[in-house]
């Protein structure tokens, strides 16, 4: 099969094997990168307000710290409950 060489011919092509199966294959998935901490299949979103100078306080430590800003507050919560889980 020759190649299109102009946009015309490249246009004509798409449209005359617009509905060919053997050079339009089914797309493939991406592959789903996981993000943030493993799930531990109980984990919960919630919703929390911070004052300006809380949220400076967390992105600082997780500046600091090199981790993000869920990180800091769950370390915060377990400096709370005395490092028990």
């Amino acid at each position: 099969m020759k190649q299109p060489a102009t946009e015309q011919e490249w246009a004509d092509f798409y449209q005359a094997h617009k509905d060919d199966p053997e050079i339009w294959s089914d797309p493939v998935p991406a592959p789903v990168r996981p993000r943030g901490r493993p799930s531990q299949g109980r984990g919960a979103k919630i919703t929390v307000r911070f004052t300006a100078e809380e949220l400076a306080h967390i992105r600082s430590e997780a500046r600091e710290t090199g981790t993000s800003y869920s990180e800091v507050v769950r370390r915060a919560v377990m400096t709370c409950r005395g490092g028990r889980p």
